[in-house]
């Protein structure tokens, strides 16, 4: 028999399995999502009324109802299925996770609080596995438990004494900055709940073992997070708990000595990995480099901003980003070429920035919603009484939202939401002063917000300031394909580069450019003009330049590695020997030598060799397009 809370509590069912289970699959994370409302709705139509429609649910809806607003003042040249079901808009169902809210009691909001809790602790232990493991996780189960040649392994972080390699942690995610907004989401409810303990063991010397494992887990969780290397959600938590901290009375002298050492801590640590780790290098390096290898964001917010001139007002509608990106993109291929690879393979679903890309779909309208939705949420969460710092991935989220859109990503947007469900409901206050206190704080707090939002914006536009030439550099990898930052200072040099003392043989691989001429809108041409590259030996220094030189042509596929899931095969197509005659050597490949089964790179392969002591390596001229 049917009772009358019967739905209801299948539908909290699954949304304790979809907490739990979250940090294993996104096809998991829908299904449990999914489940639980169409069980929440089953119970409304049982009670016979319709679930409370709040005011934060509806800016939400509103913001995604936004972008159609451009596809409806178009609506006899939109293909509707597509826009509907294969864009944007098609994530609407995931906002009426926050119709939970109301309906959830306070027991059942604690219950699912526990579940939180186990999903953290599994998205702890995926993260040790995959820190451990040579394989990625997601592929290795999906591949029946085995590994394809072919599949693209995890970055390595380190290999301890030689004998362990350790690996970039991502759990069962495909990227690490999906599972650095995973562990944003989720580590808050371990650290509530160490603490919480920990203050209960300092009264009355209770649970010492539960405290224990607490501590381990948080301890394991900011490890995780250090090694993960997602930098927005490192900044993202440390700008979250500030804003959550203007709400507590915090007494700086007591809580000054354990930031100064977990800052020296933190330090430490940096440096170490700073100087063994050439992934962690790079993270910190792109920080406070305005030109990196990893400058993807600089073209990206070209083709956001020059799509805003446009659409400023209206939005250009759910599903239009890609096409709109590629419009942006052919006038800067025409003029620089040697940008197509990269913007090809540049994900072309997302601008790169939540406020960004919403502003862009959905024009002022998404704005305003949006904005809307922040300011109610964070009215909610500033007026929990307790144990407030279980919602700071909220913040989190939001600001490290300014770098990636983690809003648009199913797998960090399921969560996101549903947490936002077990928020207390909100209780009138009834002392006037109380009220004026916390709405201060509320609008001190959401100000904060809207400055970060505006300060980041800002920054992605000086971006766009950036010369179209510095968009674009010749990557130098090692044999195994890491970066070679030493051999990479040597390309388009001034003058030679010193290398360490006693060097006798030096190799690097060189990216080259595509065999083929091709734009987003015209099919591939084999390229008519060579590929040239200058070695400059001439001249006379203080020191010794390669007696040799064995060059290696070479050629590379150009597929996406990302999108396909694999690597980049590579083969030799030739090799030479060239011995220094102190003059400048011109290096010249015909494209249509050595053509594969489709576009592809001709790269170079360098090992030189010194019989001096003093060894300097010498520059290597090469434009963006190898002309």
């Amino acid at each position: 028999m049917i009772g009358k809370e019967t739905f209801h509590k299948i539908s909290v069912v699954f949304l304790y399995l979809f907490f739990i289970l979250s940090p294993f699959s996104i096809s998991l994370s829908q299904i449990f999502a999914g489940t639980s409302l169409f069980f929440l709705f089953l119970d409304s139509a049982w009670q016979k009324k319709l679930p409370r429609f709040e005011s934060h649910f509806l800016f939400w809806l509103l913001l995604y109802l936004s972008f159609l607003i451009t596809p409806v003042l178009h609506w006899d040249v939109v293909d509707w299925k597509r826009t509907l079901m294969k864009s944007e808009f098609g994530d609407i169902w995931m906002g009426f996770l926050l119709l939970h809210h109301s309906r959830l009691t306070w027991n059942q909001k604690k219950i699912l609080k526990r579940a939180v809790e186990i999903g953290a602790v599994f998205l702890i232990l995926s993260g040790i596995i995959s820190l451990l493991f040579p394989y990625r996780l997601a592929p290795f189960v999906m591949d029946g438990f085995q590994y394809l040649t072919g599949r693209r392994l995890p970055h390595q972080l380190a290999n301890v004494m030689g004998k362990f390699p350790l690996y970039l942690p991502i759990g069962f995610q495909s990227t690490h900055l999906t599972y650095g907004g995973l562990l944003a989401l989720y580590l808050p409810s371990i650290f509530v709940r160490t603490l919480r303990n920990f203050n209960i063991f300092r009264k009355k010397a209770r649970h010492k073992l539960s405290l224990i494992y607490l501590l381990g887990f948080s301890f394991l969780g900011l490890v995780l997070l250090f090694l993960n290397q997602s930098r927005s959600v490192w900044f993202g938590l440390l700008f979250g708990f500030i804003l959550l901290s203007l709400q507590k009375k915090v007494s700086i002298k007591k809580i000054l000595p354990w930031i100064g050492f977990g800052l020296l801590g933190i330090l430490f640590l940096s440096f170490l990995l700073y100087q063994h780790n050439w992934l962690f290098q790079r993270a910190i390096d792109d920080i406070f480099a305005k030109r990196s290898l990893e400058n993807q964001r600089v073209w990206i917010h070209k083709m956001n901003f020059g799509i805003l001139k446009d659409s400023f007002f209206g939005g250009i509608g759910s599903g239009n980003y890609p096409s709109e990106f590629i419009s942006k993109a052919i006038p800067l291929v025409k003029e620089w070429p040697e940008l197509y690879y990269d913007l090809s393979i540049t994900p072309k679903s997302h601008a790169h920035f939540d406020f960004l890309h919403f502003w862009i779909l959905g024009g002022l309208v998404s704005v305003i919603s949006f904005f809307g939705f922040l300011y109610l949420t964070t009215k909610n969460i500033l007026t929990v009484n307790k144990h407030t710092f279980f919602y700071l991935g909220f913040f989190t989220i939001i600001f490290a939202g300014s770098f990636q859109c983690f809003l648009l990503d199913d797998e960090v947007l399921l969560p996101f939401l549903g947490i936002l469900c077990l928020l207390p409901k909100s209780k009138p206050k009834s002392d006037d002063l109380e009220k004026r206190q916390i709405r201060k704080i509320q609008n001190k707090v959401y100000g904060l917000l809207l400055f970060w939002i505006l300060i980041s914006s800002i920054g992605a536009f000086y971006l766009t300031k950036t010369p179209a030439k510095e968009l674009f550099i010749h990557r130098v990898r090692t044999e195994t394909n890491s970066p070679f930052p030493l051999a990479q200072s040597s390309i388009n040099a001034n003058g030679p580069v010193a290398l360490p003392s006693g060097t006798k043989e030096l190799y690097f691989k060189l990216s080259g450019c595509l065999d083929h001429k091709i734009n987003f809108d015209t099919d591939a041409q084999v390229r008519e003009n060579p590929i040239q590259i200058k070695i400059h030996w001439e001249g006379t220094i203080e020191g010794d330049l390669p007696d040799s030189l064995v060059l290696e042509t070479r050629k590379r596929e150009s597929f996406d590695q990302d999108k396909e899931y694999r690597v980049q095969s590579e083969r030799i197509v030739k090799k030479e020997t060239i011995l220094n005659d102190r003059k400048i050597v011109s290096i010249l490949v015909n494209p249509k030598a050595y053509l594969g089964s489709g576009v592809e790179f001709i790269d170079f392969g360098f090992l030189y060799s010194w019989k001096g002591e003093n060894p300097f390596l010498p520059a290597i001229e090469i434009s963006g397009n190898c002309d």
